[in-house]
């Protein structure tokens, strides 16, 4: 018969064990905020329809903790906590917002934990793309204006002037080794793209025959950038908005005919967006910053994200569209802060998001894990070694 300090001895190993493989939910709901708690969350203004519309009630239903929000553009929100705004989570559209402008002051980490994609938007059908079409074309032509958030204050802003140049190297740069594999080495389709560049946008291209354009030279990777936000800004043909959700209200009013926004924006508001055949986003991956494949990351470091003098923020790499949060030092209500930031990231949050088409990672990454609270820190992965440190810092 086994001794009683040996049944206790492996009582005990079980007991420990089990404790030691419980996740985080387990903790979090024997040690829940108390029920009427809430949590003020300064947030990018594209998540409003997935936080404030999806996911705020369930997580009441679920936690009976109520949430506040303040959706307005990320590196604007950064600078109102520097100013002293009191909120307990904050939410970027930027995963380089929280790093570069709150760290150590503010917070000591961050979690990734959804992706987006830029996409070509617009209303009045009017200005419909059809799949397959030439979209620069489209969105240069000299009857439309087009809008975007000014990249000062809001990411999708420069994110846009980074699209604009990666498809400039898309549709001129063959030479370039991952231009090809974006074509699958499909030579003659990169030149449908490439002549249709070139006989828009060159020296004698249409522009210049409607005199709408200055004229570029052949295979220029910046004409589409500088045509938009130079050239057409400069002729009043180019809209900026503090934050991506007011751009909904230019192409209502039609004092702009296409927005640059974020795939989510556009489906959210009940806009249309420029598709392929296969109804996904017709800007490739390789260009709409949506993608975290290796590759792909790799080649949006070929662009950086400066602009003209008014709508600028640095010669910063382009990166990933990455959705960060962090929970500030500030936070008067931890515990509740706590359970916010987990039922967002895991499968609550996920569906959420995935229901107002954002991408959610699976398993979000983390930078300083060990500064998280302890109930989070399984939560989170390193971030892979191949996204350099400039998309995040």
């Amino acid at each position: 018969m086994m001794e009683k300090k040996t049944v206790y001895a492996l009582l005990s190993v079980f007991i420990v064990g089990l404790l030691i493989g419980l996740p985080a939910g387990y903790y979090l709901n024997q040690s829940p905020a108390s029920s009427g708690s809430s949590v003020s969350v300064i947030s990018a203004g594209s998540l409003k329809y997935a936080l404030q519309d999806s996911f705020s009630s369930s997580f009441a239903n679920e936690t009976g903790i109520t949430t506040g929000y303040n959706f307005i553009g990320s590196v604007a929100g950064a600078r109102e906590v520097q100013s002293g705004q009191q909120a307990d989570v904050f939410v970027s559209a930027s995963a380089s917002v929280i790093p570069s402008l709150l760290m150590n002051n503010y917070t000591n980490w961050m979690m990734i934990f959804a992706t987006n994609q830029m996409a070509i938007t617009w209303l009045n059908q009017k200005y419909n793309i059809s799949p397959g079409s030439f979209w620069f074309e489209n969105i240069t032509a000299g009857n439309v204006t087009v809008s975007a958030s000014n990249a000062s204050l809001d990411p999708s802003g420069y994110v846009a002037i980074e699209m604009t140049k990666l498809a400039g190297i898309l549709y001129t740069q063959w030479q370039n080794k991952t231009v090809q594999a974006a074509f699958n080495y499909n030579q003659s389709e990169f030149e449908l793209y490439n002549n249709a560049w070139n006989s828009w946008f060159g020296t004698n291209g249409t522009l210049v025959k409607e005199g709408v354009g200055p004229g570029y030279k052949n295979n220029d990777s910046l004409a589409l950038y500088d045509q938009i936000f130079v050239y057409m800004m400069n002729h009043g043909r180019m809209k900026l908005t503090p934050e991506e959700i007011g751009l909904n209200g230019y192409l209502q009013s039609g004092a702009a005919d296409y927005a640059l926004t974020y795939r989510s924006q556009a489906k959210s508001q009940g806009l249309y967006y420029f598709e392929n055949s296969t109804g996904q986003n017709g800007l490739p991956s390789w260009i709409n910053l949506g993608s975290l494949s290796e590759k792909q990351v790799k080649f949006y470091q070929l662009v950086n994200a400066s602009g003209p003098s008014n709508d600028n923020i640095g010669d910063v790499p382009a990166s990933p569209i990455m959705y960060a949060l962090t929970i500030l030092n500030s936070s008067r209500t931890s515990p509740a802060a706590n359970q916010y930031v987990y039922y967002l990231v895991t499968s609550m949050g996920q569906n959420a998001l995935s229901r107002n088409y954002f991408s959610p990672l699976s398993t979000p990454y983390g930078m300083n894990i060990q500064n998280m609270p302890a109930e989070l820190q399984n939560l989170a992965k390193p971030i892979p070694s191949y996204i350099p440190e400039s998309d995040y810092t």
